[in-house]
């Protein structure tokens, strides 16, 4: 799953969906949420989880909400728009949140963390296919988890090691920008295109 793509959906999907302001914050806590829960592979691929946990407390404290009862009627809410589910802990503990991709070529699958042996269902890319009114927005290539400090320069090696793409040759960039020479977005674009191409590669010669 992709952090930025599922975000630009989100607000593609606004333009035919109203919620309020509250819930679309709700969703974005939600999303940061899974996002934080990363889990990594014994290959050191890191993976979105399907299924993670987050406490009414945080919520509440994110939110501004003051009584448990206001998160029980937002997140029914929220649960009602489709975009997430939820599961109750019988032990009174954080409960179990599911986000709903945009993206469709998306797929729940089993890996085994990276410590330890514990299997975690992770949602993998299959296909490019994209959840309905979201298709502009959706790079089935581009499938990394954003840093959660922020942007990281090109020039500096990331620290958990799952953001940034690899580089392509200044060869191979200058022969994407003779093919826009009067187009530098184009361009930019093209070459960044090609940075996501070749990081698949890399990924697939890995396994």
């Amino acid at each position: 799953m992709n952090y930025l793509t599922e975000l630009l959906a989100f607000y593609r999907w606004l333009e035919t969906t109203l919620i309020s302001p509250i819930q679309q914050a709700y969703w974005h806590l939600l999303m940061w949420a899974n996002n934080r829960a990363a889990v990594r592979d014994e290959l050191g691929d890191w993976y979105w989880p399907v299924d993670f946990n987050l406490p009414n407390t945080v919520v509440m404290r994110f939110l501004g909400l003051k009584k448990h009862y206001q998160v029980v009627h937002l997140r029914d809410q929220l649960i009602r728009t489709g975009r997430v589910q939820y599961e109750k802990h019988p032990a009174q503990r954080a409960g179990t949140y599911r986000l709903n991709p945009f993206n469709q070529g998306l797929e729940a699958v089993w890996i085994v963390a990276e410590k330890g042996c514990a299997r975690t269902q992770v949602w993998n890319s299959v296909s490019s296919a994209a959840g309905p009114g979201a298709e502009p927005y959706i790079n089935p290539l581009n499938n990394k988890q954003a840093f959660l400090s922020g942007s990281i320069p090109e020039d500096t090696l990331s620290p958990n090691g799952f953001n940034l793409l690899p580089e392509i040759s200044e060869e191979e960039k200058a022969a994407i920008r003779a093919r826009f020479p009067d187009n530098d977005v184009a361009a930019f674009y093209a070459i960044w295109e090609a940075r996501e191409k070749k990081q698949v590669e890399i990924k697939n010669l890995r396994r």
